[in-house]
């Protein structure tokens, strides 16, 4: 009888646990627009906000509201009871501020627009994202956060810290990476620094995924890339804004000038969408080691160094 007794008040204690847990301190989150129920799981789960995402699932299943979570920002208990979490999820978060960001802008792109609408401070945003400290938190490669600020509709609140928004992109960011099952640092640098000049060349769908091939064949048989884009980085970064790129343009000294270096430049040079990320993981089954842009957004493809000077002529192009 006894034995009995003590069962049924480990399994109360245990309950109450359950119901109420222990103080494990909270997390600021944000639940993106048009995410699903899995996608919400997981990053709850990422965040240390749910014990199990599966565990979850099930109770919002059984609650009936897997339609009703609302997107926006949160401060939520770490490890909190699913339903009681599940119904602060259906109430709804803040979203003072909505804000696009749009595939192929930079670091310095990204920090203007969030400054613009008040959520940031510029300089202090930038500073953060050059952070070496603060990177390391993420355990992303480089020495900066550049084609790391995921380009999607966020809900900010006006009152969350610089630091809560990057991590915010960042956390975005890996979730989408992870879909593609890339985790290893090397290969995330290789993509995502890929993915942006692809981001930065192709204005096409279609030809993104040829675009990724041309550059892997320029790798695989140690040409140089030869992405204007690279160029324009670097002007921009010296506050040089250029359309039309000259002969010396491309002798510039810089380690991203892809014209004088072989081999990728030292890290992204905007933040990629998906489909350029897409691109890079498929690339399209081409053998083209040559591209030069039409004028109308297209381009056109070579496989010989004699076609590609004929299609230079032709288009009138400098690459």
């Amino acid at each position: 009888m006894k034995r009995t007794h003590i069962a049924l008040l480990v399994l109360a204690i245990l309950f109450l646990i359950w119901l109420q847990p222990i103080d494990f301190g909270t997390a600021e989150i944000t639940i993106q627009k048009g995410a699903n129920a899995r996608e919400i799981a997981e990053y709850l789960s990422a965040r240390g906000v749910v014990r199990d995402k599966n565990e979850f699932l099930f109770w919002l299943k059984i609650s009936g509201k897997g339609k009703h979570l609302r997107s926006g920002n949160y401060e939520l208990r770490r490890y909190s009871n699913p339903l009681f979490l599940i119904n602060e999820l259906t109430l709804g978060g803040t979203s003072d501020v909505v804000v696009t960001i749009p595939e192929g802008i930079t670091l310095h792109e990204t920090a203007t627009m969030l400054a613009n609408h008040e959520l940031v401070t510029q300089e202090h945003f930038v500073a953060l994202c050059n952070d070496r400290n603060f990177i390391a938190e993420f355990g992303l490669p480089g020495s900066s956060l550049e084609g790391y600020l995921f380009p999607d509709t966020y809900s900010f609140s006006s009152t969350q810290s610089d630091s809560s928004i990057v991590k915010t992109f960042v956390e975005n960011f890996k979730n989408h990476i992870m879909k593609y099952g890339i985790t290893n640092r090397d290969s995330v640098y290789m993509i995502v620094t890929l993915a942006s000049l692809v981001e930065k060349e192709a204005k096409y769908e279609d030809e993104r995924p040829i675009i990724a091939q041309v550059f892997i064949n320029r790798l695989k048989t140690r040409r140089p890339l030869e992405s204007c884009a690279t160029i324009l980085y670097v002007l921009k970064n010296r506050n040089i804004h250029k359309t039309n790129l000259t002969e010396n343009d491309l002798k510039i000294d810089s380690p991203y000038n892809t014209y004088l270096h072989i081999g990728l430049p030292p890290g992204p040079i905007c933040s990629p969408g998906e489909s350029s990320i897409k691109a890079v993981v498929a690339p399209a089954d081409v053998d083209y080691l040559y591209f030069v842009s039409k004028g109308d957004g297209r381009h056109y493809f070579s496989r010989t160094y004699q076609e590609h000077c004929a299609a230079k002529e032709r288009y009138n192009a400098t690459k």
